[in-house]
């Protein structure tokens, strides 16, 4: 009898392990591999941290800063992303130099980069009220309405699961951004300055972003590669901060590193 009574207990007990198995089983739903993939790409801020350092500048010297040439890859969508990133912050580089004439060539290839990436739709509206502050020169608003729209853009591809490009036209604004503030610190040095570049965080999580891509077509690729050993090679220069400073050798790093950043992506 208590044997029976032994086999019944256990047979209940497996029953309930298996129900509890099965319903673990049952409640693994789709979107679990979707959250676990927005767990890993983190989300990255905006490069308008190391921006800042403007505001102590004179609006000629920031101008200067605008590279003569625009920025252009071939038309494909790794590319499109990063040189989205690398134009969103020459934009506002111009908009804050007063410097319309690049503003107008920087942000027509903006929007369309915009439209190549099938972001058309959602910014179109964003994009005319872009162009009528530029036609007015209304500088004040257009450093926010830049902002605005690049952050649109990311919040989108975030959205739509797009952690790729994300990735990609965050790394561009951020490489834009370092690059050109290392070169105007560099021109008149200033330790004090310098520090505006100590963006450690930002750049692990680039980094760590980075690692994460795992489409072929976009990691096979050799400007993938080659972007990511100088991002890292970039990480080690910015975690190697003198009390929180760079010296000029240390600037002079940063600028090549970003510089080659953007040209592999050009080839």
């Amino acid at each position: 009898m208590k044997t029976r009574i032994v086999f019944m207990l256990l047979l209940v007990a497996l029953l309930i392990s298996s129900f509890a198995c099965k319903k673990k089983t049952d409640d693994t739903q789709p979107g679990d591999d979707i959250a676990a993939a927005i767990v890993s790409f983190a989300p990255l801020p905006s490069f308008k941290t190391v921006y800042e350092v403007l505001d102590h500048l004179n609006v000629k010297d920031i101008s200067s800063a605008v590279p003569h040439e625009l920025y252009k890859t071939k038309q494909e969508e790794m590319r499109n992303a990063f040189s989205l990133g690398v134009l969103t912050a020459d934009a506002i580089l111009a908009a804050r130099g007063r410097n319309s004439a690049k503003l107008k060539d920087i942000s027509s290839q903006m929007l369309s980069l915009t439209g190549l990436l099938g972001l058309d739709n959602e910014l179109s509206q964003m994009g005319d009220e872009l162009k009528g502050l530029i036609e007015k020169q209304e500088w004040d608003k257009l450093d926010d309405a830049l902002d605005h729209y690049k952050k649109s853009v990311e919040d989108i591809l975030f959205e739509k699961e797009n952690f790729d490009n994300y990735t990609l036209m965050i790394l561009g604004g951020w490489m834009e951004a370092a690059n050109r503030v290392a070169w105007l610190v560099s021109q008149n040095y200033s330790e004090e300055y310098s520090r505006v570049l100590g963006q450690k965080g930002t750049f692990n999580s680039l980094v760590g972003n980075m690692k994460e891509i795992d489409t072929e077509h976009y990691t096979e690729q050799e400007a993938f590669k080659t972007s990511l050993k100088h991002l890292i090679a970039l990480q080690e220069i910015i975690s190697s901060d003198i009390e929180g400073s760079y010296n000029k050798n240390q600037l002079t790093t940063i600028i090549e590193g970003t510089s080659d950043i953007k040209k592999a992506f050009q080839k």
